[in-house]
């Protein structure tokens, strides 16, 4: 991480935060980088951290805490088999622009757009969100007016349960004539929320004036380049840096650097708000789709916004190697693509358009709970109505239930992991909801896994499970394990060749026995055919196992 303090700075610490739990880090190297005049720190997370989406903190000696919100996903693993969401032009908060003479501060209408496509994509259940670009109306309607465009957005981020990556548009880093803050204002506030104040005057060891960003996911290598119009439509701020409009010089020649320094089998996805043709060398604007071409840049391909109405397949279909897609707008058209990896290679999906317009008039995804998903409940169930044509197999629902050191039973899905924290249990279930189906799903806090302290030490092993055979749907399976002491275990179902249909439990537990139940169901929520099963407890380096027949 970064850090902006001066060079005699000492004692950082730095914690990760999701409700009222907090996770140290242990700090890792990095230092003082006298020729980028900032501090450049490594830390690391320790072991059984829970999956999830934490705000980070970072403090010293000398400096107070400084928190970033929603900043930092924690994984087990990279995921060979995922996907991963875009969106694009969600213009916060409104509908209404500056340049048709209309500021309404009360009007958030475009809040309700983005509303409706984060409450089916926290659904769906992205590895990772990429935004490309107008994330903001207008970027200089920041304390003018009192609009806070971008401290709203800010807050709206949030609200995704998966990390976003964003690039700016020519909305965020522009503005209007018709308004007074000064050339310049939009692009100092998306520094302010956003980026990196240095840009106009960087240091010699980061001679960069352009937002330009990567990040890698296994073997998928993900690039972020800034984009704007400077030409003064929307900003004339310093065109002798940032030309009329992006890409700059400075930026494809950063751009093919990093490409090239990639190792051989990395796969490559490029990001932009639009190729809006740099700068001439009379210092005019260039010709639209002028910059950027995955073939002769040898990428998998790029993803771009800015027509909102673009057409699907407009410059190649999706199937395409390599590909180069558009994406409508969150506001109005509420779209949103989902982008299927396998190993790092990417097959674009279809342009989906959440509830609530014209073309979709009742939600594509509707969802339902049985109750108020607030902590209230020890059982809860939700129906989920899919009218996309697509499968969701990464899906994850957030059950938030009351947490009285009771463990808990999922139906129509198999818990992933539970966070206890503040007096509630946030119980995680990885389901697979089907195209065009209705799904049901339920939590039910039960008494298994609940330990009984021995009298005596205990021996490792499965010691009971009933009944046997046991048929799906007339009552669980009710298994008994016992662990002499402490630690990490894991309970899994496999059949007679090895294959493994569910996790029952997979966290620390205390010595002793522990109770824990199966339905007969295996990971996507579906009833196991009939046949004889293999129950194997792992823990502390040991591994005990019984057969069950489940019959129907």
């Amino acid at each position: 991480m970064w850090a902006a303090a001066g060079p005699g700075t000492t004692g950082w610490t730095a914690s990760l935060v999701y409700g009222s739990l907090t996770v140290p880090l242990a700090p890792a190297g990095g230092g003082w980088q006298a020729s980028k005049g900032r501090w450049e720190l490594s830390f690391t997370v320790p072991a059984n951290v829970p999956e999830e989406v934490y705000s980070l903190v970072l403090a010293s000696d000398s400096t107070s805490a400084d928190t970033t919100r929603h900043s930092v996903k924690v994984l087990p693993s990279y995921r060979g088999d995922y996907y991963f969401a875009q969106i694009s032009d969600t213009h916060l908060p409104e509908h209404a622009t500056s340049s048709n003479g209309t500021i309404n501060t009360a009007d958030t209408t475009g809040m309700g757009d983005f509303d409706a496509v984060i409450e089916d994509l926290n659904v769906i259940h992205p590895e990772f969100v990429i935004h490309t670009g107008d994330l903001v109306n207008e970027g200089e309607l920041e304390e003018y007016l009192g609009m806070y465009e971008m401290g709203r957005a800010q807050g709206m981020l949030g609200h995704l349960d998966a990390p976003v990556w964003v690039s700016t548009g020519n909305h965020d880093i522009g503005g209007w004539g018709a308004t007074p803050p000064p050339d310049g204002t939009s692009r100092k506030n998306w520094w302010r929320y956003f980026g990196w104040k240095w840009l106009e005057n960087p240091p010699a060891g980061d001679p960069y004036h352009s937002q330009d960003f990567t990040f890698d996911y296994g073997p998928l290598h993900v690039i972020g380049l800034e984009a704007y119009i400077n030409n003064g439509s929307y900003d004339h701020y310093r065109q002798d840096i940032w030309g009329a409009q992006s890409f700059t010089t400075e930026q494809l020649a950063w751009l093919k650097a990093d490409i090239a320094a990639q190792p051989p089998g990395t796969h490559k996805l490029l990001f932009y708000h639009y190729d809006f043709g740099g700068t001439t060398g009379t210092g005019g604007a260039g010709a639209n789709f002028s910059q950027i071409n995955p073939d002769s840049l040898h990428i998998d391909g790029d993803i771009w916004g800015h027509n909102h109405v673009i057409a699907e397949n407009k410059n190649r279909a999706r199937t395409a190697v390599p590909f180069d897609l558009g994406l409508q707008s969150v506001i109005d058209y509420r779209a949103f693509r989902i982008f299927r990896v396998h190993d790092g290679v990417m097959s674009p999906g279809p342009m989906h358009h959440a509830g609530g317009i014209s073309s979709t008039p009742t939600d594509s995804m509707a969802v339902a709970w049985s109750g108020p998903n607030d902590g209230s409940r020890s059982a809860l169930g939700v129906t989920i109505i899919n009218r996309y044509g697509e499968t969701w197999d990464h899906a994850r629902l957030r059950f938030v239930m009351a947490d009285h050191d009771s463990d808990f039973t999922a139906t129509g899905g198999t818990i992933g992991e539970v966070i206890r924290q503040g007096g509630l249990a946030d119980v995680y279930v990885d389901c697979v909801i089907p195209a065009s189906a209705t799904s049901a799903v339920t939590v039910q806090a039960t008494t298994s896994l609940a330990s009984v302290t021995p009298s005596a030490p205990v021996a490792f092993g499965i010691r009971s499970l009933g009944p046997n055979p046991f048929a799906a749907g007339s009552g669980p399976l009710v298994l008994r394990c016992a662990l002499p002491v402490a630690g990490a275990a894991r309970m899994e179902v496999f059949d007679t060749s090895g294959r493994r249909i569910v996790s029952l439990f997979d966290r620390t537990l205390s010595a002793g026995e522990h109770d824990v139940t199966w339905d007969g169901r295996d990971a996507g929520g579906a009833i196991a055919p009939p046949g004889v099963y293999l129950v194997r407890l792992a823990a502390g380096g040991r591994v005990a196992s019984r057969r069950v027949a489940l019959v129907r």
